[in-house]
């Protein structure tokens, strides 16, 4: 067993040569992640290139359906 990692919930020393040990924090459960991570391996969240929480499609579409909406109102 020549590839032994004294935490096994840890990167193994093949991820640290690639991404680097640099971590940031989930915004959203606070557990350490790669800082280019796109998603937090512990709760799921989403994260976007800075490490934040990327806006929910559903919340897009529905800012953009309410302004629609919104217009349809007051033209008519």
């Amino acid at each position: 067993m020549t590839d032994y990692d004294p935490d096994p919930e840890g990167p193994s020393e093949a991820d640290v040569e690639r991404f680097g040990s640099e971590t940031a924090l989930c915004p959203q459960c606070g557990a350490a992640v790669w800082d280019q991570a796109t998603i937090c391996n512990n709760c799921g969240a989403v994260l976007d290139s800075e490490g934040g929480k990327k806006m929910p499609v559903w919340v897009f579409v529905a800012t953009i359906l309410a302004l629609i909406a919104f217009a349809l109102v007051f033209v008519l």
